[in-house]
């Protein structure tokens, strides 16, 4: 058992890692000006994978019959790049926030909502024809907010990938992120590749935490294949969950098609859907597990709105 939970905390660190440079990484391609992008999740109600226990009735015996849970997520993220030295150097300002707002179905729980927020400060150079930089800070908070903010509901990732432009169509990058959200700092590896064909096709990656594919049949609409995860670590409040330092540590995998469509010359649709492979809510009293729960494969739909560059 703590080999598997061993495992799960480093695919998580890895997932929330790369997820700091997943969010900064096509900020810092918008060159041109501010922009402003706004997704929503609606998923359907999903049945547990084990069997869940009436927690109202208090027994080691007694399971709900049909427990079911709905997430609903809502993220919005403000980004205004500063550009210098001739576009040699940017300077990527972001605000983040994100409301996680949950519903359930033959099954009482005190976990309503979670809310996030984040900044992040990455500067791009270009260190020559061949070589790039990319580092980043994000000061971050993720909460309930059921009690008093303080300093553990606070955390800090960090990121450098140094990049190789072989040609105008291939790139790829190597660093490393470091995270605090988990009390002591770890540091994972990255590995990441841009490549288009310089016609209609276009593959990038932040490996291992997301891969796409993309076919332009017209200029103004991308069709797509994504592979994602999304996850974080929050804090809970000790008087709804009665123990000391309430943790919930939070992480889903998708897969499915997507597209993007220019509505107007700053307005863009985003489009996705298909398959949630992992969704997976582990509770945790400081380090120690307390109770771990995975919902069932289903489907997923996101829409979202870019304005800006």
């Amino acid at each position: 058992m703590k080999h598997a939970n061993s495992i799960n905390v480093t695919v998580f660190i890895v997932m929330a890692a790369c997820a700091i440079i997943m969010s900064a990484i096509p900020i810092a391609k918008a060159q041109s000006g501010p922009s402003l992008s706004v997704t929503y999740d609606l998923l359907p109600y999903q049945d547990f994978d084990d069997p869940v226990i009436d927690t109202v009735v208090g027994t080691d015996t007694t399971f709900l019959d049909h427990p079911q849970a709905q997430l609903r997520k809502l993220r919005a993220s403000l980004s205004y790049p500063i550009v210098f030295s001739e576009g040699r150097t940017v300077l990527v300002n972001d605000l983040t926030y994100q409301l996680i707002e949950f519903k359930y179905r033959e099954l009482s729980f005190p976990l309503e909502r979670l809310q996030s927020a984040s900044y992040t400060l990455m500067l791009q150079h270009r260190l020559s024809q061949k070589w790039s930089v990319w580092a980043l800070g994000t000061p971050s908070l993720a909460s309930d907010l059921g009690a008093e903010v303080t300093q553990r509901d606070f955390n800090f990732q960090a990121a450098a990938v140094f990049i190789r432009h072989f040609s105008e169509r291939l790139s790829l990058g190597f660093g490393a992120a470091y995270t605090t959200q988990f009390g002591s700092g770890e540091v994972v590896p990255i590995l990441a590749f841009d490549w288009n064909n310089g016609k209609n096709l276009m593959a990038k990656a932040i490996l291992p935490a997301s891969l796409e594919f993309w076919y332009r049949p017209v200029a103004a609409v991308d069709l797509g294949l994504l592979l994602s995860g999304d996850g974080n670590n929050f804090r809970g409040d000790p008087d709804v969950y009665h123990v000391a330092d309430p943790e919930l540590r939070y992480t889903m995998l998708t897969v499915g098609p997507a597209a993007r469509i220019r509505l107007a010359k700053y307005v863009r649709l985003n489009i996705e859907g298909g398959l949630i492979g992992l969704h997976r809510f582990e509770f945790f009293d400081g380090d120690t597990e307390a109770a771990s729960h995975d919902l069932k494969p289903s489907q997923y739909a996101r829409i979202g709105l870019n304005f800006g560059a």
